[in-house]
């Protein structure tokens, strides 16, 4: 009775221990199901280690977390955005005139400037050497002013075929002869005591003065042949420097003598700018 009893306990604590076994493994497995269906609805979990590793391998080891990379968030590159836009008109030069403007013949600067160079006497007579000064801020070209007036003196209607004389341009300081073209102020200056008026030019010692409102303009009785009054001007103020007084007009319709004052009027006259045209 004894031995079977003990049997009877001895089967009893057999099954029960394998009750508590199967008991056991089943809340092992419905745990791995719910820690599935953790990390399954919480991946922000995922980064630590499994516990339901943990409950198959059965340890009780510390377990040691994989190390947290840090994410980091690249900072946006800022695209330039290209913007055209339209250019600015270059600003003007200082030395560029303004569209329309006026050649300068009226402000005065006072200043003269010898244009340099050299042109020949053409004849074989006494030599008359003479410079050309210009008033500085004249719009006009030194050179071609200085090759006007040459061309002029030495034209076989000029001064050279009546007097013994040849011309001869220099930039010399002991010229003869100072041919200038000045603005109507240092017209008037220079030619003191005489009387321009700001309209006229002169010849006073050695000084041919020569106003370049005239040179640039002329006169209306010429009728816009500039070149042709310009001839007239150097002659007059030349034939003075050679010993010429003032003419008139005696006979209407005829040449003017080239030295009348033909800046102040005609009387009836015709246009003349050179000496050897025969004149009333």
């Amino acid at each position: 009775m004894t031995t079977r009893r003990s049997g009877q306990q001895s089967g009893a604590r057999g099954r029960h221990s394998r009750r508590k076994s199967y008991r056991g493994q089943w809340f092992a497995v419905t745990a791995l199901a719910v820690l599935g269906t953790v990390v399954v609805a919480h991946p922000d979990v995922a980064h630590r280690q499994s516990l339901a590793a943990e409950v198959v391998a059965g340890a009780n080891e510390p377990t040691v977390e994989a190390p947290v990379t840090a994410v980091v968030t690249p900072t946006p590159v800022v695209t330039p955005t290209q913007k055209f836009t339209t250019p600015l008109r270059p600003a003007p030069t200082l030395t560029r005139k303004p569209k329309g403007a006026k050649p300068n013949v009226l402000v005065s600067t006072g200043k003269l400037a010898v244009v340099p160079g050299f042109d020949k006497a053409t004849g074989v007579r006494d030599k008359l050497t003479y410079r050309v000064e210009i008033e500085q801020g004249v719009s006009v070209n030194g050179a071609a002013v200085a090759a006007a007036i040459h061309k002029t003196l030495t034209d076989p209607r000029g001064w050279q075929a009546v007097h013994p004389v040849s011309f001869e341009r220099t930039d010399k300081v002991d010229a003869d002869l100072r041919i200038i073209l000045a603005t109507p102020a240092l017209t008037d200056k220079l030619c003191l005591p005489l009387d321009t008026g700001g309209e006229v030019s002169c010849r006073v010692e050695d000084r041919v003065v020569l106003n370049a409102k005239r040179w640039m303009y002329a006169i209306p009785a010429y009728n816009g042949n500039v070149d042709l009054y310009r001839s007239y001007l150097v002659n007059h103020e030349v034939g003075h420097a050679l010993g010429h007084g003032h003419s008139t007009c005696t006979k209407p319709k005829t040449p003017a003598p080239v030295m009348m004052q033909q800046t102040k009027g005609l009387a009836g006259c015709l246009p003349n700018a050179w000496p050897t045209i025969k004149a009333t």
